[in-house]
């Protein structure tokens, strides 16, 4: 089944390569610019709310994505079975779902899709505010180093096709989380922010790990 969170993540994926916010969006669709903003996603009782047809279409056509081709992104998703836990509601009222860097080694922070799940999460404040699947790390350790330091936070989008040169973050359960950027040679591995942990970190093959990509950061 698809869900109106579904529907506003993959509006939000498909501006996002196009280098669009939502709010700007809206103002190139003809709408008001506050029309796909996180704060007015939130319906009764903190459930999501449905985007309307006509602002999709609106929309879908500032992106130049016919609506059949939205839908079947939309079908192709991977859904939790019934049973599993779901991925976290959307914040209502501003701010991200997010943890500190020291606290991504813990089980059971993602399902099996990459997506934050559990009740481990917390309301962090940050002035991107995008939904869930987005979510934010406070950077609370000197491992990012020179790079990032202490205070600063990343927005990270699971799904997000991960290539050469980005910022990813690569979270391993039990392990310490590696901040950094993609190798351009195969296999892959990431080159970390802390110049002084030597060579790269190859990436894990298989399950069992999260490799998210790196798409806004604050200082």
């Amino acid at each position: 089944m698809i869900t109106a969170q579904d529907v506003w993540s993959a509006l939000d994926s498909l501006a996002r390569e196009r280098g669009l916010t939502p709010s700007g969006l809206a103002r190139a669709a003809g709408l008001d610019a506050t029309t796909f903003n996180p704060s007015r996603r939130g319906g009764d009782e903190g459930r999501a709310r449905w985007l309307s047809l006509g602002s999709l279409l609106r929309a879908l056509a500032v992106l130049d994505t016919p609506l059949s081709t939205f839908a079947a992104g939309l079908e192709k998703r991977p859904f939790a079975p019934q049973g599993v836990e779901r991925a976290l509601e959307p914040v209502v009222g501003g701010g991200m779902w997010g943890l500190p860097l020291s606290h991504l080694g813990q089980e059971g922070l993602f399902d099996r899709y990459g997506v934050p799940t559990g009740s481990a999460w917390e309301q962090m404040d940050c002035p991107f505010n995008l939904p869930a699947p987005a979510y934010v790390v406070r950077i609370d350790t000197d491992l990012c180093e020179p790079v990032l330091r202490e205070g600063a936070s990343v927005v990270l989008l699971p799904g997000l096709a991960v290539r050469a040169q980005d910022r990813v973050l690569l979270v391993v359960p039990g392990e310490v989380p590696c901040v950094g950027i993609m190798s351009e040679h195969a296999p892959s591995v990431i080159l970390p922010f802390d110049v002084s942990s030597g060579e790269g970190r190859p990436v894990p093959e298989g399950e069992g790990h999260h490799l998210h990509r790196i798409v806004m950061t604050t200082a």
